[in-house]
């Protein structure tokens, strides 16, 4: 197999990724399955107890046009969103052990009618707010961007596949973007030849109720470790076939 990766983000996202694969060695080839685009939001007349980033989009996009109270606590689904604050000079008071909806659910104190917004995307799933509401919290989430899909020919899209390696998917919508731009039938067809990396288990989940059972779920979404866990399977089962075929050559 080659060392190849296949990166299905945004195109931004790709070319913010790309240096971290380059460096272990992999051509990155980019396939970007969604685009981010801005929505025009009225930023709340509100002073929440709690302020959850579910992504670093969100951070990006609302402290834009809202500036955090200074009594309200600053909650960060993981590292990679924390920095991101940070970078703005915004304090985080929490980020769960587990990087997910569930571990900020879980990770929170009960509600007692206290408030927490919620920036997000307009496709955003529903597990947090949900969860919180059940731990008695008043949520209001505003929506700050929207995903969108990428369509290219489908000769493009088989022609990257085909090409071999780590096909990466960092969420349900880059998911969603590859089946719309295949049959299903084919896509199944063409993954049994890649190895599929799933970041986070929202979308391993997804993966699978597509018929898709990713290889690679990396304990923790950030591109850094995504790469060292595409580094470690490459070289324990696929450099050995590597050389191999380079040698038939």
């Amino acid at each position: 197999m080659r060392k190849r990766v296949i990166l299905t983000r945004s195109e931004e996202d790709i070319e913010r990724d790309r240096e971290v694969f380059e460096k272990l060695g992999f051509e990155v080839v980019p396939l970007p399955l969604i685009e981010t685009v801005p929505l025009d939001f009225e930023p709340p007349d509100l002073d929440p107890d709690y302020v959850v980033f579910q992504s670093a989009k969100a951070v990006r996009f609302f402290l834009k046009r809202w500036r955090v109270p200074e009594k309200t606590k600053v909650v960060a689904v993981g590292e990679k969103t924390k920095r991101v604050l940070e970078d703005l000079g915004v304090h985080v008071d929490l980020v769960p052990e587990e990087w997910s909806a569930e571990g900020i659910v879980g990770s929170m104190p009960e509600g007692e009618g206290k408030t927490v917004l919620v920036p997000r995307s307009k496709k955003g799933r529903e597990e947090a707010i949900e969860g919180l509401k059940s731990k008695g919290y008043r949520v209001f989430t505003v929506e700050v961007y929207d995903t969108r899909t990428v369509t290219h020919s489908q000769e493009h899209v088989r022609e990257v596949l085909r090409g071999g390696g780590f096909l990466v998917f960092a969420s349900p919508s880059a998911v969603r973007g590859l089946f719309a731009n295949l049959q299903r039938d084919e896509i199944l067809k063409l993954t049994k030849g890649l190895v599929i990396v799933a970041i986070g288990k929202t979308t391993k989940n997804y993966l699978k109720t597509e018929g898709v059972d990713p290889d690679i779920v990396p304990e923790k979404p950030l591109m850094e470790e995504v790469s060292r866990e595409i580094l470690r399977f490459w070289q324990r089962n696929c450099k050995i076939i590597d050389r191999h075929e380079a040698e038939d050559h």
